[in-house]
């Protein structure tokens, strides 16, 4: 099936537009005029501009996602018709890339496939973990509930997210106000300083000329290095986007003492509440571990799951393998293993996703509590640097004298 534009006036007089799946122009109209839409144009809709590529790589945010979520969840509660709800949520949506991602799921359940199978499908930009939650509510009946419980789920990612954005907000500035001081300083300010002092017979020490040269260099060439800059920040960008990238960033960010707890924190809280929400609705646990590894957002963790999915296969428990793998938490581990021993699982592992969130908000506030205080003295650093770069010479002319 291909996609149609249309512009088209609904029963009120008003116009529309949309995007329409069909097999042809003649189906594109009929499939309208079953909507009592009267067409006025229908073109083939090919995203083949810029914008439009753009859009098609773009990822839904945790955030909106959260809205869909409890915005269709109040739309099932009252009784309106899905595709009606789903069609005012795509009218109704700022995000557009959600707009078009409700559109194709309303033209797939148009042609005779469920809301599950749509989200699931590979060119769904929903995560794998709500759709598959999305296909257990319709399977038992229960599609609001699941709705509102994906709602909180995404509502405390998001919080996680941006609770990490800030912390890394401040030292990102300052490091780039920092930069461009240090350019100004050795590029403008320095030399003139220093050619008056050379003028009056002071000597250049070996740490004055090293910081005259940066800044010469830097003056003259400062196309270079700020092609330096852009070039290998997106080479190093592309980088962690590879396997072994992604890996060596996760390793990096796990050997630092408190950064690392931190991020195995809000792993485990992940983990927790994605496996209580699983057994919770009866899921199978095995095809649910897929889509529990795919929402961590952690190489080394997702290596984990792996080797505790490849262990239940072979007859084992989940606690083993995770045990064996060495990243998550010992607390995680014991209190998964008494969970599977006596059938407690789903309560023990929201408990531990509540535990896990407290603990993940205890470690992200330490670490914006001690990110000031460690820019401070790296600035410190810089400009002592700096104060003895241009110091030094002017005590030779009082030792000259």
């Amino acid at each position: 099936m291909k996609n149609y534009k249309y512009t088209a006036l609904m029963l009120n007089g008003k116009k529309t537009k949309g995007i329409i799946s069909a097999n042809d122009f003649n189906d594109a109209r009929h499939r309208l005029k079953e909507k009592k839409i009267r067409p006025l144009e229908i073109k083939e809709h090919k995203q083949n501009s810029l914008f439009e590529n753009k859009n098609s790589n773009k990822k839904l945010k945790s955030d909106t996602i959260s809205h869909f979520c409890r915005q269709y969840a109040i739309i099932i509660s009252s009784g309106i018709n899905s595709i009606t709800g789903l069609e005012s949520l795509a009218k109704r949506a700022e995000n557009k890339v959600l707009s078009v991602e409700i559109t194709r799921i309303v033209n797939d359940i148009k042609s005779g496939s469920t809301l599950a199978d749509s989200m699931l499908d590979d060119k769904s930009k929903f995560p794998k973990l709500l759709s598959a939650m999305v296909a257990t509510g319709e399977a038992t009946g229960t599609l609001e509930e699941v709705l509102k419980s994906m709602a909180t789920f995404y509502e405390r990612e998001h919080r996680t997210t941006q609770k990490i954005k800030n912390a890394s907000t401040y030292p990102t500035l300052v490091a780039i106000l920092s930069f461009i001081m240090l350019f100004i300083f050795t590029s403008f300010i320095m030399p003139q300083m220093m050619e008056s002092i050379i003028q009056v017979g002071a000597q250049m020490p070996l740490i004055s000329q090293l910081i005259m040269n940066i800044g010469m260099f830097m003056k003259n060439y400062w196309y270079l290095v700020l092609t330096g800059i852009i070039v290998g920040f997106l080479l190093l960008k592309q980088y962690i986007k590879t396997p072994i990238g992604r890996h060596n960033k996760d390793v990096l960010i796990n050997k630092i003492p408190l950064l690392g707890k931190g991020m195995n924190a809000i792993v485990s809280m992940r983990f927790s509440k994605a496996l209580y929400l699983f057994v919770s609705t009866g899921y199978p646990l095995l095809q649910g571990l897929n889509y529990i590894k795919e929402s961590l957002n952690n190489s080394i963790a997702e290596k984990s799951v792996q080797d505790a999915k490849d262990g239940i296969i072979r007859g084992e428990t989940i606690a083993d393998n995770l045990e064996k793998s060495g990243y998550f938490d010992p607390v995680l581990i014991q209190m998964l293993s008494i969970g599977e021993q006596t059938g407690q699982l789903e309560t023990i592992s929201n408990q531990m996703s509540e535990f896990y969130e407290h603990e993940a908000e205890i470690y992200l506030n330490r670490i914006v509590s001690m990110i000031e205080p460690i820019m401070i003295v790296l600035v410190g650093i810089m400009v002592a640097f700096l104060v003895i770069g241009v110091f030094l010479p002017m005590l030779s002319i009082y030792d000259a004298i």
